[in-house]
């Protein structure tokens, strides 16, 4: 199995300067790494890898990563938060995309809590807002689905801040399945994503159950047909 290098530190302190303490989940947040084949459609088929870490930084300071790599383009999103009895709280969140077929972007978010308060740097413009309490960024609402399904929680709704606005995510849980994965049968959890008027992706997600609901495929399917797939290579949760 390949494992990850995990250096940038850098950003742990972040959490001294916009959070106060709080209280750890009923249950054991756990460290993890996974590693997918990716696929993307559009007109031709081009494969890359993709992976998840998370990682515990220190006490209560963690990093949520996925990394795309692929032939025309790569994808660095991360997250940093501080777990707070059960939820994802959001300190700064990165995004980067790069690529000779897409056009390059990259995104900072630093959430005041203090403030209630979300900095956006996008493209080098910065501008603020106000969230709530429960305001997510955009990849770590993705690791607070998994761990709300570990909670037996069925309302799966949450307020992401994305792009300078705060958006509503609704999630319904469509069952369980068994799926053929390279590491043998899999029994998952379907959660799929209800599309509002303005949403132009569908999006399905599966989570092992044997595995603490880690995510083992991902499809996504844009408005103009565009597809994008992940599917569970290997991993360390046990």
């Amino acid at each position: 199995m390949r494992r990850l290098l995990f250096s940038d530190l850098k950003y742990g302190f972040l959490v001294w300067l916009l959070l106060g303490s709080a209280n750890l989940s009923s249950f054991e947040l756990k460290p993890s790494v996974a590693e997918y084949s990716a696929t993307f459609k559009n007109g031709i088929p081009i494969s890359g890898t993709a992976n998840h870490t998370l990682v515990q930084l220190s006490h209560n300071i963690w990093r949520y990563q996925f990394n795309v790599d692929s032939f025309f383009a790569d994808v660095n999103e991360s997250v940093y938060f501080q777990w707070n009895n059960g939820r994802v709280v959001p300190i700064t969140y990165h995004y980067k995309r790069t690529g000779w077929a897409v056009s390059n972007r990259k995104a900072t978010l630093e959430f005041n809590w203090k403030e209630h308060t979300v900095l956006n740097d996008v493209q080098g413009i910065p501008w603020s807002m106000a969230i709530p309490d429960n305001a997510i960024d955009k990849l770590g609402y993705q690791l607070q689905i998994k761990l709300d399904l570990m909670e037996g929680k069925q309302d799966l709704v949450y307020h992401v801040a994305d792009g300078g606005h705060l958006k509503e995510f609704h999630f319904s849980i469509q069952g369980e399945e068994i799926i053929q994965t390279e590491l043998g049968e899999v029994f998952a959890v379907v959660v799929k994503k209800i599309r509002s008027e303005s949403d132009k992706r569908d999006s399905t997600l599966w989570f092992a159950k044997q595995w603490d609901y880690l995510l083992v495929k991902l499809i996504q399917i844009e408005s103009d047909g565009e597809r994008y797939e992940i599917n569970i290579k290997s991993t360390d949760v046990q």
